[in-house]
């Protein structure tokens, strides 16, 4: 298939975007608490829908009792589950409705009754038990779910799909996964099913999500050659996040590739190349809405400031240092007749903690960004200002407090990742710090090509501007005192995180070079680790001294049953120290 990437912007003098919002639940936990959940906010703060998240989506209020009978019975436990659930769900997008919001839930596909599949495993699995986009039963299936949910909740306005990942947390009586079980044919079978059924039939809104791991979502080839397959509706968008991938940064190393040339551009893609703006927004002939994650999960979730408005509307600094090819940031697309509207994540994200006992931050950041949409010719600046304002900021602090924003912004850039790009960009994500178990190639790159002092630096840099925030927001002054108190707590207990992580990189970056060469600095090593140590238990001291602050990050965790934190790191140097103790 032969397509041009050509980006379609025809002036529309600011047009005025929509704006949803979701709050995305730790799956498996207790739902978060947010003001975000209540209605009347969203509406009060430019909102124009509100999108209900996967363990409240509408698939499992439904009994299939018109599909088939055996499919929860009555007097059966199951039902019972579904039956509670409807009364909840019903409840919930009532009062979203009532508060003049469009109503939304976001659905994971392929997702059935486990007894629905069972019952029908011949008629809609292939022969690895996988459910089946490509057999007919599955697509009655399919057909009848849409049907069943717009007849049992006719406040909802329509449907936001997900088939990139599946989360069977809280829902103990589905099961399910991916469409693409035949390869990306599989999208376009789905895609019309779901056009034809909501857009069609229904006169519904349809959001259908690209988010894979670095392919639909990241790839305008991959993007075009689904989406040319489907005939544009008023009714059908594609959700794409900002990011090439997911709600990462990092510098961007040749400003302008060629996409064509890569068959995934995921983490280390990612990490040789950096993280533009996504290249899919903007093309192709399909409407389109972006997602933002307002409580970055792999940047702290709203623990100390990390603003990032400014650079999701005018550009992040790194896109505008490395001479990328525009568009990198909203501001750039919004007068596309493509773009329609602005989907934030104003809480949630990932997994775990830190868990965070105010949403300021967050609020910040969804909030400037649900205002852009709304007055997209107003500066993020202005709006800014605002959101000070509306928060009792005295009038004279806010340019302090927007120096601690910016600040923000370059401190997490070089802390967490790098200007220089070429580091992992999960060594440290939700409220975990790992070791060399992920960081030892990028180490290895590091030390190949004599960079240990500038990366080091860079950790050492962003200690400083820390410092700089943590004196600032003792300086101001905000009407009401508990917001005050937090956005100086948040900012003490940003410091201290990014001190560890200035540590951490000390001690693990410096002993891997001098023990790949055979020596390690052992007088250098104790006191990196005993810069570790205490400013670990300085952190944990003031988590536990002052209770409106987040929880600390964990140094000792598993992924796929193998530890993987830094303690097991910093293990490995205790015990060299020890060994060689008497020789340094």
């Amino acid at each position: 298939m032969s397509v041009t990437l050509t980006y379609l912007f025809e002036p529309l003098f600011g047009q005025q975007l929509m704006t949803m919002d979701m709050v995305h639940h730790n799956p498996g936990e207790p739902q978060t608490k947010s003001k975000f959940l209540d209605p009347s906010f969203l509406k009060a703060s430019g909102y124009d829908a509100k999108v209900f998240f996967l363990f409240e989506a509408a698939q499992f209020g439904l009994d299939w009792q018109s599909f088939d009978k055996d499919i929860f019975p009555e007097n059966t436990d199951q039902r019972k589950w579904v039956e509670d659930k409807n009364v909840v769900l019903q409840q919930k997008y009532t009062e979203a409705k009532q508060a003049g919001l469009n109503v939304y839930c976001m659905l994971d596909m392929l997702v059935f009754p486990q007894e629905l599949i069972q019952k029908y495993k011949t008629e809609m699995c292939n022969g690895s038990g996988r459910v089946d986009i490509g057999k007919p039963f599955t697509q009655k299936a399919i057909r009848s779910l849409i049907n069943q949910i717009f007849d049992r909740y006719p406040q909802m306005d329509g449907l936001i799909i997900r088939t990139g990942e599946t989360y069977l947390h809280d829902a103990p009586y589905h099961k399910g996964g991916s469409p693409l079980v035949n390869g990306y044919s599989d999208h376009v079978i789905l895609i019309n099913i779901l056009r034809d059924e909501v857009c069609e039939k229904r006169n519904k809104q349809l959001f259908y999500r690209t988010w894979d791991f670095g392919r639909f979502h990241s790839l305008p080839k991959y993007y075009l050659e689904v989406t040319e397959q489907v005939e544009p509706h008023k009714n059908l968008y594609f959700s794409i996040k900002h990011t090439i991938v997911d709600f990462w940064r990092s510098a961007v190393t040749q400003g302008d590739p060629d996409y064509s040339k890569f068959n995934v551009y995921w983490q280390d893609e990612a990490a040789k190349y950096g993280i533009p703006f996504n290249p899919c927004i903007g093309i192709g002939k399909h409407q389109q809405i972006v997602e933002v994650q307002a409580q970055r999960e792999y940047e702290g979730k709203g623990a100390h400031p990390n603003y990032i408005g400014k650079g999701v509307i005018d550009g992040f600094e790194e896109l505008k240092a490395s001479g990328t090819k525009m568009p990198y940031s909203l501001n750039q697309i919004k007068d596309s007749p493509l773009i329609k509207g602005v989907w934030t994540w104003s809480r949630g994200g990932g997994w775990y903690g830190p868990y965070i006992t105010n949403e300021f931050w967050n609020e910040l950041n969804a909030i400037v960004v649900a205002q852009w949409a709304k007055h997209p010719n107003k500066t993020e600046e202005e709006i800014f200002n605002d959101f000070a304002r509306n928060n009792g900021l005295d009038e004279k602090d806010i340019p302090k407090f927007r120096e601690i924003c910016l600040l923000s912004a370059d401190g997490v850039m070089k802390g967490h990742y790098s200007m220089m790009g070429g580091v992992y960009m999960n060594w440290t994500r939700d409220n975990t710090i790992s070791g060399l178990y992920f960081l030892r190639p990028y180490f290895d790159k590091i030390i190949a090509d004599k960079r240990i002092k500038a990366y080091l630096d860079e950790k050492t840099e962003a200690l400083s501007i820390w410092k700089r925030i943590e004196k600032l927001a003792g300086e101001l002054h905000f009407k009401d005192k508990e917001t005050q108190r937090f956005v100086y707590i948040s900012s003490v207990y940003g410091r201290l995180k990014f001190q560890l992580f200035d540590a951490a990189w000390k001690v693990m970056l410096n002993a891997y070079a001098q023990e790949k060469q055979g020596k390690v600095d052992l007088v250098e090593l104790r006191a990196n680790l005993k810069y570790f140590d205490e400013t670990l238990a300085q952190w944990q001291k003031f988590v536990t001294d002052n209770p409106e602050s987040a929880s600390v990050y964990l140094t000792t965790y598993y992924e796929d049953e193998q530890e993987v934190g830094i303690a097991t790191t910093l293990a490995h140097y205790r015990k060299l120290l020890k060994k060689n103790s008497g020789n340094d």
